[in-house]
């Protein structure tokens, strides 16, 4: 069994609610090794060569401070993670450090 830091959960928000609890994206490397509530907007949702998909919360992501990972073997758990971007989500999970910036690793939309 999994434990709670390593289900994570993904939440659809209207742009204009609270995210109460959360954390601000860029605030995100403040927090590494915490189990965080991260918001942000996704800019764009990208999928890399080895399958592995990335949500980004800057227009350059080689600048931004965080991003969420999502391995091309959670996507059965996940869904259809494309169609967040432009869209006020809410990660929860682990924030880890990797490569000086802070990720989360998102595995489940489940908690």
């Amino acid at each position: 069994m999994k434990s709670l830091a390593r289900i994570l959960v993904i939440f659809l928000l209207p742009a204009a609610a609270p995210a109460v609890a959360c954390i601000p994206f860029d605030q995100a490397q403040n927090h590494i090794g915490e189990t965080q509530c991260v918001t942000g907007k996704v800019v764009r949702v990208e999928t890399g060569s080895r399958g592995v998909t990335y949500l980004d919360f800057c227009d350059n992501y080689r600048l931004c401070s965080f991003s969420v990972i999502v391995f091309s073997h959670d996507l059965k758990n996940i869904g259809d993670v494309r169609q967040l971007t432009g869209k006020l989500v809410e990660i929860r999970g682990e924030v880890k450090e990797y490569e000086d910036r802070a990720e989360i690793v998102l595995e489940s939309s489940k908690s």
